[in-house]
């Protein structure tokens, strides 16, 4: 079966965190330490596996959890720094507050927080008891103290310098396994007192065989021992190979009493994420062609449908942050599906946004008539791709009964048959999100209610060029480049809910919807945190900036096309370089005009017909081109019609009905003036407005 597991890291000890509720039968002592393995598996000093035992909110966060801590030979224990570990995995998550919480453990409940001071997650230990003589076996000084912090601790006092060349392995491993700690063991502590606040210490941890980088429990049980033994403040810093631990207790302590409010602090991170098949781990990531954060339909198709859906069964909305390709620049739509109480349990993504790359592909797309499909896979394949990527996953969990869940399943299953599934996809009304909409419409009828009244955009009359705006602009040439190719229907205020085609705006319109006038989406938390800006940002030099070229080719335009004006009688080489200059500008304008044509009659795309643009980027001018081979008196007529036009256009641009973009105004202008505006040949032959003739 596919499970995804974390890997975090704390103060150097470093854990598998799987959530508990995808498995129905925890695995065995052979798995456990199979994926410990630091050679042939993940490698780990343990594994914890997680889940909620106290209420869940509406937006899917609880503050008591269960942790079950398993060493790498599979034997129980509490474990200090992978419950801070897995406290910040829980609060990153959205799933925990960071100001308070519980974790279940083996040997009790423990708060955890996040520590105000040091920033980082610290967990409260259950009260300990005084430490307790223990025979020595190897300390220089001669003591040994037994510290149980819901692990078992033995410790040998030493020097710093001997402690740093000590063989811990080897000590370490005769003390664990002494007839005096029989049948369980014990972990074994060297550590040396380098100042009233501060110690030094390696471990020896049982279960691991082997030194550890650190020990939560570990460093309390020396900090208690030491403050015991030398008293001083209520305080210590233990420095380990992994790095520093702050440990705290209530002051005033005295020995023959528990030491009570004990809490252990120190940064934790997260190591790497992922998913794995049950059989192997994956140690590098798959590389998956996406669009819009989607899977290949060939990755689907791979889950079994159940015949009856339990009561657990829930269903959310995933909003994928838009990535760095273009294909993926506004973000993606789909939606989850979980049942716990299958055995194994359930987690799918349904996916409206995937494609295949076959032949024909840009055609069909230029065409309008590209194919997308929904399809379905595991969410740990989905989650994996945006890890892969960088980019974040927020859910919003639909507040449904498990009666209106399973129609919308129903409906879901429907449309993945394979007579069903295909649907022509279209940009800006035919897409993941709009259809993901479509399926809660389709399947609850008239007891929902989008409440598109509540759409934000529409309110403020914005138009669907204005919504895609904030996506692209960080990139300037893919700006300019949709500005240009999207025709006037994009400037038409948007219709009721359509702001929906685009994913974040789907999860906002989500948040006003209802099912028989309850709302059914609260405010959507973080699965996976944004690596990076929601919105593209691409840097580009001033010079490669699409105004900056617009701008130097109107003013290499308009220098030679004055001159040309002017000054009639020059040399042939001079006149032939002007002529091939202007004639470039026009023929990069008539190709621009080729595709805009293109774009209005021969493609699905209606977002792209009525381009007011076909004005100034005309396929005429290459009709121009072609015209003065055969009929000069034609071609200067047509150019001079071209050039009226153009300019009308140009003076009247602020009433057309489109948006005209500050590069395709300049690029405007400079088409015009490659038109030769001083010539007017109208009457008495070629003559100029200076009344001149024309001798080129």
């Amino acid at each position: 079966m596919h499970f995804n597991f974390w890997k975090w890291e704390g103060t150097g000890n470093d854990f598998i965190l799987l959530d508990q509720r995808e498995w129905s039968v925890l695995p065995d002592e052979q798995n456990i330490a199979r994926w410990c393995n630091r050679e042939n598996g993940l490698g780990a000093d343990g594994v914890i596996f997680f889940q909620p035992v106290g209420p869940i909110s509406a937006s899917g966060m609880c503050n008591a959890w269960q942790m079950d801590y398993l060493n790498a030979d599979g034997s129980r224990s509490f474990c200090g720094n992978g419950s801070r570990a897995l406290f910040a995995f829980l609060c990153g998550q959205g799933w925990m507050e960071s100001a308070h919480g519980v974790l279940h453990a083996c040997d009790g409940k423990h708060a955890v927080k996040w520590h105000p001071e040091f920033d980082v997650p610290a967990v409260q230990l259950l009260d300990t008891a005084p430490p307790a003589d223990a025979p020595c076996w190897w300390s220089p000084r001669g003591i040994a103290d037994f510290v149980d912090t819901g692990s078992p601790h033995h410790i040998e006092w030493g020097q710093t310098e001997t402690i740093s060349t000590l063989d811990v392995t080897l000590h370490g491993s005769a003390i664990r396994s002494h007839k005096h700690y029989a049948p369980d063991g014990v972990n074994v502590d060297f550590v040396a007192r380098v100042s009233p606040v501060q110690l030094r210490m390696r471990t020896f941890e049982r279960g691991v065989e082997a030194e550890t980088k650190a020990c939560g429990t570990g460093a309390a049980a020396a900090a208690i021992a030491d403050f015991n033994r030398e008293g001083g403040a209520n305080h210590r810093r233990v420095v380990m190979t992994g790095g520093e631990l702050i440990i705290e207790f209530d002051p005033e302590q005295k020995s023959f009493k528990p030491y009570r409010n004990v809490w252990l602090a120190g940064a934790a991170q997260e190591l790497a994420r992922g998913t794995s098949n049950g059989v192997r781990w994956l140690v590098a990531s798959m590389l998956v062609i996406l669009f819009l954060g989607s899977a290949l339909p060939s990755m689907a198709g791979e889950v079994r449908t159940p015949s009856i859906w339990t009561d657990s069964v829930q269903v959310s909305v995933l909003t994928g942050s838009p990535g760095s390709d273009l294909y993926s620049a506004w973000g993606h739509t789909a939606i989850r599906v979980t049942d716990w109480g299958q055995t194994p349990p359930i987690d799918w993504t349904y996916n409206y946004g995937t494609f295949q790359f076959s032949e024909g592909f840009y055609a069909r797309f230029m065409r309008g008539q590209l194919d997308y499909r929904l399809a379905k896979s595991s969410f740990g394949s989905f989650q994996q791709d945006y890890l892969t990527s960088n980019r974040a996953i927020l859910e919003q969990k639909l507040e449904l009964s498990a009666a209106d869940a399973r129609l919308l399943i129903q409906f879901l299953e429907w449309n993945h048959l394979p007579e069903n599934r295909v649907y022509a996809y279209k940009f800006l009304h035919d897409n993941c999100s709009t259809r993901a909409l479509d399926a809660m419409k389709r399947a609850w009828g008239e007891r929902f209610d989008a409440h598109c009244g509540n759409d934000a955009a529409r309110a403020k009359e914005v138009t669907y060029r204005q919504a895609l705006e904030p996506y692209i602009e960080g990139d300037p040439w893919i700006e300019a480049g949709i500005d240009f190719i999207l025709g006037s229907r994009v400037d038409e205020p948007m219709p009721s809910c359509g702001s929906s085609f685009l994913p974040d705006g789907l999860m906002a319109q989500l948040h006003h919807a209802k099912l028989d006038g309850h709302f059914i989406a609260g405010k959507p938390f973080e699965l996976l945190p944004p690596q990076s800006s929601w919105f593209r940002a691409v840097r580009v030099s001033h010079w490669n900036h699409p105004i900056s070229m617009a701008a130097l080719i109107l003013l290499w335009s308009l220098g030679w096309s004055v001159k040309r004006g002017i000054q009639f009688r020059k040399d042939i080489s001079v006149r032939r370089a002007e002529r091939w200059l202007g004639k470039l500008v026009q023929a990069l304008a008539g190709l621009l005009g080729v595709i805009l044509m293109l774009m209005w009659t021969i493609t699905d795309h209606q977002d792209t017909w009525a381009n007011w643009n076909l004005i100034w980027a005309s396929p005429l001018l290459l009709v121009l081109g072609l015209a003065r081979q055969y009929s000069t008196r034609f071609a200067d007529r047509l150019q001079s019609i071209l050039a009226v036009v153009i300019l009308l256009f140009m003076v009247s641009v602020a009433i057309v009905p489109q948006f005209v973009s500050l590069v395709s105004t300049l690029f405007a202008w400079s088409v015009w003036l490659s038109l030769d505006p001083w010539k007017w040949p109208w009457k008495d032959g070629n003559r100029t407005v200076f009344g001149r003739n024309n001798v080129i």
